[in-house]
């Protein structure tokens, strides 16, 4: 088994994580959750900040699962890239005391 290097992971309840597999391999049934740091990564604002917290792995990672959903995901995860665009950031530096 590949170890998921996310800082959330242990704490995390997303049923669509781009760090365990590829996104597309995933299913979602309406009402599951989406990584909140692939959320986040659709907002412009925020990249630079995930950047710098995250590492450009991740960002990598999050770069290729947007652009696999944008392209092949299923209408659910389209959605909720797209919903998650047209909001502001949820990200605080409390998220990493």
């Amino acid at each position: 088994m590949i170890p998921i290097n996310c800082p959330r992971y242990q704490k995390c309840s997303a049923a669509i994580c781009p760090m365990w597999r590829p996104v597309l391999e995933q299913k979602m049934v309406k009402g599951e959750r989406v990584c909140g740091l692939l959320l986040e990564y659709q907002k412009n604002d925020s990249r630079a900040f995930l950047t710098t917290h995250y590492g450009a792995h991740m960002m990598q990672v999050m770069a290729q699962a947007t652009d696999q959903i944008k392209a092949h995901g299923g209408y659910l995860l389209r959605s909720a890239l797209t919903r998650a665009a047209s909001t502001g950031t949820r990200l605080t530096l409390m998220d990493f005391g």
